[in-house]
């Protein structure tokens, strides 16, 4: 597999506090999109992070999480949250994220990839809108959590190989799910999006 050169996001200085933690902040990153450096404690018995806090956060609070292992060469994505925000943590193995923002007139970047690795750990924070898809060269284990219980009608697909994402996936043919395989196009995707906003359903 060829060698995946990436912008490495996460070493970006600039940022706010809020709640006592640096949440980085970038015209790299789509608009909304937030990268949170959590602190992890470790002594000789081993390590502890908080990854949430209610406080960290004035994005909507996610309503669930769940714990996913992605196996090598599998690609999960790329997909679409309507009206709710998601949230990924890598605790183990490196992810290889790609994000696109279809949302309209976007004022900073469109798309943009990077690794989020478990050393350190950081939190993504995805608003409603930014497609997002995680891709797994040697396998990993993240915690996701979503701003509402999971429901089909919040969640948009579309292949993970759709010209107009911009997005170079280290891969050419990754494992995927029977719902990714059979996602739809890009355009029905951002008509979707670009729907939701004119009659203001989220923000």
């Amino acid at each position: 597999m060829p060698e995946l050169v990436l912008p490495e996001i996460v070493c970006i200085e600039s940022g706010v506090r809020q709640g006592g933690m640096q949440i980085i902040q970038s015209t790299a990153l789509p608009h909304g999109v937030a990268l949170m450096s959590l602190k992890t404690h470790a002594d000789h018995r081993g390590d502890l992070t908080e990854v949430f806090r209610n406080e960290w956060h004035s994005s909507p609070l996610p309503a669930e999480w769940i714990v996913g292992r992605v196996q090598a060469n599998a690609l999960r994505g790329v997909h679409v949250r309507r009206h709710s925000w998601a949230y990924a943590c890598a605790i183990a193995g490196e992810l290889i994220v790609g994000l696109h923002d279809l949302r309209p007139h976007p004022t900073a970047a469109r798309s943009v990839m990077f690794r989020l690795t478990n050393a350190p750990l950081h939190l993504l924070v995805i608003p409603s809108g930014v497609g997002y898809g995680f891709y797994a060269p040697e396998g990993a284990t993240l915690i996701f959590g979503t701003s509402e219980n999971s429901n089909s009608a919040d969640q948009l697909a579309c292949r993970w190989d759709s010209p107009e994402l911009n997005l170079s996936w280290p891969c050419a043919a990754p494992e995927l799910s029977a719902e990714d395989r059979a996602a739809g196009n890009y355009a029905a995707a951002r008509t979707t999006v670009l729907a939701d906003r004119t009659i203001n359903l989220s923000p």
